[in-house]
This record gives structure tokens, C-alpha cells and sequence, in this order.
């Protein structure tokens, strides 16, 4: 699987492929946890978590696959990772991966302005409707009853 990785920016007929859909999604993923300027070991672990779930990784494939997806962040072509999950995912199944986006954001216990624009225009990037992003984001919220809201609506610098 990790030769398949690190081959996933393999030239053919001059143009660059779609990255490998396990690293597309983890690279999503791990720009939520970078949002807002912290990377948290809850935000980390619930990565972690839903990797294994999605893709039947080991916990030593998932940190490998995160750290990777965290070397690279600087060269995300955010048009390759998009077309690479709508090409393999139906609606229901984006909507899902958005909800496992907003879970990480929400691993903190803390909402930032940031990661909620994040999430709102990947939505739009992966084409899930408003509507439909609404609503998930209500049930999973409804999973932290703590959360601190705050910084939700405030531009903030990110110290």
C-alpha cells in the first residue's frame, strides 16, 4: 500500500494523477487539524480512529499516512484531492467523510472560525449541498454537549 502512496503524484501522458483516495481523504482530514493553528492529540486520534474504520488500516499505517499527508500539505493541489473524492464517492458517502471532518474539529472540544469556513467550503468543493452540511454538523455537535463556541463566528488571528 505505501509503495502505492508514495507513487501517488506519478506522471501519465505529461499530466499528474489524482493522489491515492486513503491519502486524498487523510490530507482533508489533516487540514481540519491544522486549522486552527494546534494540532491536538484528540484531533490526531480521532484521525486515527476513522482511518482504520474507513480504510482498515493498522494504527501504524494511520500515523504513517498522517505524517505523510502533514509533509505534503505545503504541495496540496486541492483540485486533484477534490476531483479524486467525488470520482470515488457518491453524495451520502462525501456528506459522511464531511462529518468525519467536522468530528475532528470538534475533538478539541472548541470550534474555530477557521475550521468551520474549512468545512463550509470544502462542502461547496465537493459539491454536499448547505443543507446537507447543516445537518450534519447539528448531530455531530449534538455529540459534545461541552463545546465552546466562541471563536465559532469570530476572524481571529491564529497564535
Amino acid at each position: 500500500m505505501f509503495k502505492t502512496i508514495q507513487g501517488w503524484w506519478r506522471r501519465e501522458e505529461g499530466a499528474q494523477q489524482k493522489p491515492e483516495l486513503t491519502l486524498a481523504v487523510t490530507k482533508v482530514m489533516v487540514g481540519m487539524m491544522a486549522m486552527d493553528g494546534k494540532l491536538d492529540d484528540q484531533e490526531h486520534g480521532e484521525i486515527v480512529k476513522m482511518l482504520k474504520d474507513q480504510f482498515s488500516l493498522s494504527e501504524e499505517e494511520c500515523s504513517q499516512l498522517i505524517e505523510e499527508a502533514s509533509a505534503d500539505r505545503d504541495d496540496l493541489r486541492t483540485d486533484r484531492v477534490v476531483a479524486q473524492i467525488i470520482d470515488s464517492y457518491s453524495l451520502e458517502e462525501r456528506a459522511a467523510i464531511l462529518a468525519k471532518l467536522w468530528r475532528v474539529a470538534l475533538a478539541d472540544g472548541d470550534v474555530d472560525f477557521l475550521e468551520e469556513q474549512y468545512i463550509n467550503r470544502l462542502a461547496s468543493l465537493v459539491k454536499v449541498p448547505a443543507t446537507a452540511l447543516a445537518e450534519l454538523k447539528a448531530k455531530e455537535e449534538q455529540l459534545f454537549p461541552d463545546l465552546n463556541q466562541s471563536n465559532r463566528y469570530q476572524n481571529r488571528p491564529v497564535t
